[in-house]
């Protein structure tokens, strides 16, 4: 039978104490991530998104697929890319409806060329964007296009460890569609230019491709203050 003395020595033992500390702090964490979400919540509900000196926070994926050219020191051809970018936006609105920000972006691509070649690489980009959208910024629906031009390295992590140049260009049009004030999905249609080369090495090239594509991503539109 437990005594008095030992069930007082149990209670207050360092594991029953460490015990309990775990869970108050399991606790204080999960209220802590509780309130933070709803201020979030609280945060992303407010109003008028479209408005000069908002902020536009985002992301969004695209995919695409074209016929390029390429060009050796000693020979040149054709060649079919697939390619996958994951983009970052961090924008702001200057006047009404009108944003301008920038766009930093993963690349990753890969060819097959009439030569047989098959390569795979990755790039990181960042550059300007501008966009616009068309209809009453009170719609929960509008029309938006968005012109932007990227630029970063081109690297061959496999030897000899080429280095090169990477740009594109785009511009594309297309709907938002919101789920409240302040979240929209987005889906674009558009066209792009990329030049991508390797200037440091024994294959020296040079890769030129334009063609069709289609970014959907999620912005988010906060309020000024």
């Amino acid at each position: 039978m437990e005594t008095n003395a030992y069930k007082s020595i149990r209670d207050h033992s360092p594991t029953k104490n460490y015990l309990n500390l775990l869970k108050l702090k399991k606790y204080t964490i999960m209220k802590s991530i509780l309130t933070a979400l709803i201020i979030l919540f609280v945060a992303f509900s407010a109003s008028a998104q479209l408005d000069k000196k908002t902020w536009l926070v985002g992301g969004s994926g695209s995919f695409y697929s074209n016929n390029n050219t390429y060009v050796y020191p000693a020979a040149n051809g054709t060649g079919k890319e697939t390619n996958i970018d994951v983009s970052a936006k961090i924008g702001y609105f200057i006047i009404d409806k009108l944003a301008v920000g920038l766009t930093p972006t993963y690349f990753f691509y890969k060819a097959k060329f009439s030569g047989g070649a098959e390569p795979q690489n990755h790039k990181f980009a960042i550059g300007p964007f501008v966009r616009y959208y068309f209809l009453d910024k009170e719609k929960s629906f509008n029309i938006l296009s968005e012109v932007s031009y990227q630029f970063g390295k081109n690297v061959d992590n496999s030897p000899p460890r080429s280095k090169g140049k990477f740009n594109k260009f785009s511009i594309a049009i297309g709907p938002e569609i919101f789920f409240n004030s302040s979240v929209g999905l987005e889906i674009l249609l558009g066209y792009k230019a990329t030049t991508l080369s390797i200037e440091n090495s024994p294959y020296e090239f040079s890769l030129i491709n334009k063609g069709f594509l289609i970014s959907v991503g999620f912005q988010i539109h906060l309020e000024k203050m």
